[in-house]
């Protein structure tokens, strides 16, 4: 913030340094023009040079406090929910459980491409109406398919 008021201070000084001289040379002229742009973007490049320095900073931290994770056994082995690991981790699953993932793959573009269309009815064009409507029909049917062919029940 305070860079921000130096380089606005800068450029009112440059233009009334300018004005007050009646003529100005192409130099100031060049000047002036660099202290205005740098005015404008002055908080995108305090962004710029902060932002990694933070990152920096929170990744390196913890370093100088972390132990060798080698010294603990139980780092390096498997974790079910407190119990001693028992039998191979890459048993067989009944292909029974795959159709519920399957059908979240599915369903969840469909709530993703709905948030765009949370605006109110008179912004959206003839266009914006119609590509909705097909999107949702496209959808109805998938969903009718589905349900018909029993993919959601357990059995």
């Amino acid at each position: 913030l305070e860079i921000l008021q130096w380089f606005e201070s800068t450029s009112e000084h440059l233009f009334s340094v300018c004005r007050s001289a009646g003529k100005e040379s192409r130099k100031e002229s060049e000047r002036t023009k660099w202290a205005l742009v740098m005015s404008e973007f002055a908080p995108i490049c305090i962004y710029l040079v902060i932002s990694p320095v933070v990152s920096l900073i929170s990744l390196g931290v913890p370093f100088p406090f972390a132990s060798n994770s080698l010294t603990y056994p139980e780092k390096l082995s498997a974790y079910e929910c407190g119990s001693d690991p028992s039998g191979d981790a890459r048993s067989r699953f009944d292909i029974r459980f795959y159709p519920v993932p399957i059908l979240f793959i599915i369903h969840d573009p469909e709530v993703t491409f709905s948030f765009p269309w949370a605006i109110p009815p008179n912004k959206i064009d003839l266009f914006g109406s119609w590509s909705m409507m097909a999107f949702l029909l496209i959808l109805t049917i998938g969903s009718l398919y589905e349900w018909k062919r029993g993919a959601s029940d357990r059995e």
